[in-house]
């Protein structure tokens, strides 16, 4: 069969793109193809589902924002709690941001500033500082964040699409792409473009629009043919800590209990209290490199580069049980961590999320829809407008992103 676009993974990226371009035009014929046995059950699945809408950047802010807005409206769909965010700052991160904090529009993206008394009245933490970890000085509650399902948030835009007459392949991943033109070795005077796919079975896939929604594996397989996406891959691990008492890391005062970003490398804190369980993380940055390895978590890294953290800024945190860790990764777009959604002949790729992709899923799947029918502008959840070229790579306006977890 020839479709009328492929898209290639079904993520929460990929399907939230086919649901949002096939209910602008129903007529139009869409596959999604997918590797793993289900929407969602790749690098979504890995993540640690969590989302904000605190960004230094004003792309990523109205990306995110539009997205919650939406979340909110299915949230018994996905799982959506809104728990918050407490984003901790040492003296000298604060200082490095605050000109950032201070223009923020705390109304209107729901944040509060706390001092040290206040992130006092919450939490049973450390506020001094020590030889390898700084104080704490300031934080910032964040109330439009929280958690939700990521594998259920991808599973909606993929039933969604299926219900207006998509169709989703699973189980086959894409080995192979055949472009025109390989007799002349893709002679610059040719029409270059692909011609078809060929999967794991030696299938072939015939469209006229191939959509790449691969996530971290973007360059990996469009460098194959030419394409320089600047989408790298690096490896996030999590794990799972049984906890006995959460009273030793929050008080009683609030009543969700928040992820908590700490001062120290990006280490950050996700309660599952009604599990008596917090997952923890790490977003680490130099001496990790880009490129893959495998999904498994190393319980020695753990022991290293997050429970030394834990173990300073929770001193009384000490009775836990190390029971669950797994690995993904984020697609890093350099330089500004923004997405990227651009084209080349009849070759799209939609990437480069940074570790936000679900908090922004929604926004880049109307997005791209928009691009792919040529329409100058994109409206977004929020009925706000947003003009699709400002994220490709030929005619980008984006501002850098510097929050990232």
């Amino acid at each position: 069969m020839n479709y009328d676009y492929i898209i290639v993974g079904a993520g929460v990226i990929g399907c939230s793109t086919a649901n949002y371009l096939k209910k602008k035009n129903p007529n139009l014929n869409i596959l999604i193809i997918e590797k793993n046995q289900r929407a969602g059950f790749g690098n979504t699945a890995k993540s640690a589902a969590l989302y904000r809408n605190l960004f230094s950047s004003k792309i990523s802010r109205k990306l995110s924002t539009s997205s919650i807005n939406f979340y909110y409206k299915i949230s018994d769909k996905i799982k959506l709690h809104k728990s918050g965010y407490l984003w901790l700052f040492s003296e000298k991160q604060w200082e490095t941001n605050k000109n950032i904090i201070n223009k923020l529009d705390k109304e209107n993206l729901e944040i509060e500033i706390f001092q040290e008394e206040d992130i006092g009245k919450y939490l049973n933490i450390n506020f001094l500082s020590s030889k390898n970890f700084q104080n704490i000085r300031n934080g910032i509650f964040c109330k439009k964040c929280g958690s939700l399902s990521a594998l259920a948030l991808a599973e909606y835009y993929a039933n969604s699409f299926i219900e207006s007459g998509g169709n989703i392949i699973f189980n086959k991943e894409i080995k192979s792409i055949k472009l025109t033109g390989e007799k002349e070795l893709f002679a610059p005077w040719k029409d270059i473009k692909i011609r078809y796919l060929i999967d794991n079975n030696n299938d072939k896939y015939y469209s006229n629009n191939y959509v790449f929604a691969t996530g971290a594996w973007t360059q990996n397989i469009l460098s194959s043919i030419g394409i320089a996406s600047n989408i790298y891959p690096k490896k996030r691990q999590l794990f799972g800590l049984r906890i006995k008492d959460s009273l030793n890391i929050f008080n009683k005062k609030f009543l969700n209990y928040p992820a908590i970003i700490l001062p120290a490398g990006g280490v950050y804190i996700k309660p599952v209290l009604n599990d008596n369980t917090i997952i923890v993380g790490c977003a680490d940055d130099l001496g990790q490199p880009y490129n893959f390895s495998d999904f498994n978590a190393n319980p020695h890294y753990f022991d290293k580069a997050i429970k030394p953290v834990l173990k300073h800024y929770f001193p009384l945190l000490k009775d836990y049980i190390l029971y669950l860790k797994w690995a993904g990764y984020y697609a890093y777009h350099w330089p500004d961590k923004n997405p990227v959604i651009e084209n080349v002949s009849n070759i799209t790729w939609v990437s480069g999320t940074s570790g936000s992709g679900i908090m922004k899923a929604d926004a880049i799947g109307r997005i791209t829809a928009a691009k792919l029918l040529d329409e100058e502008y994109a409206y977004l959840a929020d009925k706000s407008r947003f003009k699709v070229s400002n994220l490709s790579l030929y005619n980008r306006k984006v501002d850098l992103e510097k929050l990232i977890i």
